[in-house]
């Protein structure tokens, strides 16, 4: 498992996921159906799973087709939260201490925290 890969990739779909946060929310119309991002967003949201996908075990692919998924119907709460799942589960994965360093683990938590705010 590569730390870099993971977290550039991770660090990209929570910034995704921030913005398309901030445009799906229409404080006039609590009840307005979000906005699907661009193409070239939900494209560039693929790839970085993709390349999560990559670097962990098939187990996980689920849950981070489904984040996909939601982002690109414009749920940025619901991708998320699988996202939020994924990171959970590969915490618990015995060489978690391993693969990745004390810097990289605080990154996965400041994601983490970040995820937890949409």
């Amino acid at each position: 498992m590569e730390e870099r890969t993971i977290l550039t990739a991770l660090g990209n779909i929570v910034g995704s996921l921030g913005t398309l946060s901030l445009v799906a929310t229409a404080p006039d119309d609590p009840l307005a159906l979000p906005e699907p991002p661009g193409s070239e967003q939900t494209a560039a949201y693929e790839t970085h799973v993709g390349a999560i996908k990559g670097q962990v075990d098939a187990s996980y692919h689920n849950l981070l087709a489904m984040s996909a998924r939601d982002y690109q119907a414009g749920y940025a709460d619901r991708a998320g939260l699988y996202l939020l799942e994924f990171l959970g589960k590969l915490k618990e994965e015995p060489g978690y201490d391993r693969d990745f360093s004390a810097e990289g683990q605080r990154t996965l938590a400041t994601y983490v925290a970040d995820l937890r705010e949409l």
